[in-house]
């Protein structure tokens, strides 16, 4: 069995719990800032986000250190971070809508709200966190994980005034996203079923993005050399979470990813 089809299950006993959107407030009261302004605006056409997670099971020691939220922040801020994600996830990786909530409350940045989204009760817990865009991964709908398209999941997410992240890993997974209301792009270098990077797969996938931007790397960032080959790929920017959860100066780190652009 792949890890989306032994989490998905997990995922959807998750959501469909009473007390999934406990804690939240009824609604968010505020405009949240936009991820993809931030991106776009970044400095030199390079947009670095920060991921706060507890767990990355793709990892060989799955288990990250433990940053407290208002450490986090700080590094991150002064690391120039444009913009912050957060697992909402709990199966697998700890995560939780809570979590998101107390991240945008405590950062002035625009927040991803960061899970596997399979029903529009998360585009809500997305909505009341006071986040600013939502995760929908194309690999959802190709590999037939979903009771309703992504489209339907993505202007769900509009109509509650969040931004649309759509992470592909593919190719062929650009297909997804004709019919899909996207504000930003992601590709991913992990596969989701099998947990392996995949550089091979991803370089195809970024020269077949064609007009599909702004358009950020995912994963698999734990050195310059890793942003700077999501650059020359074509990337606006990239997603890190385990190299800075990992890093030793976490903001000297952050600061490492600013790579020029190349040529």
């Amino acid at each position: 069995m792949g890890f989306l089809a032994d989490l998905l299950p997990r995922v959807r006993d998750q959501v469909e719990n009473p007390s999934y959107l406990r804690g939240l407030p009824e609604s968010s009261h505020r405009r949240p800032p936009s991820l993809r302004e931030a991106v776009v605006r970044a400095p030199n056409g390079w947009a670095v986000l920060v991921e706060r997670k507890h767990e990355s099971p793709g990892a060989t020691e799955p288990s990250l250190p433990s940053i407290p939220l208002d450490r986090f922040v700080g590094w991150a801020v002064a690391g120039g971070a444009d913009g912050l994600s957060c697992l909402a996830t709990a199966p697998a990786f700890e995560g939780s809508p809570q979590e998101v909530a107390e991240l945008v409350a405590a950062s002035g940045l625009p927040v991803l709200f960061k899970d596997f989204v399979i029903d529009p009760i998360q585009v809500e817990a997305a909505y009341r966190s006071g986040a600013s865009a939502i995760l929908l991964i194309a690999r959802l709908e190709t590999g037939g994980f979903l009771d309703r398209p992504l489209a339907e999941l993505a202007l769900a997410a509009r109509a509650r005034g969040l931004e649309v992240l759509l992470e592909v890993h593919g190719p062929d997974e650009w297909e997804v996203a004709e019919d899909v209301a996207v504000d930003l792009y992601g590709i991913n270098l992990r596969d989701l079923d099998t947990l392996q990077l995949r550089p091979d797969a991803t370089e195809e996938t970024f020269r077949a993005a064609g007009r599909h931007h702004p358009l950020l790397g995912l994963s698999g960032v734990a050195s310059p050399s890793e942003a700077q080959r999501y650059r020359r790929w074509g990337a606006d920017g990239l997603l890190v979470g385990t190299g800075f959860a990992r890093a030793s100066d976490p903001v000297a780190f952050l600061r490492t990813l600013r790579v020029p652009r190349s040529g």
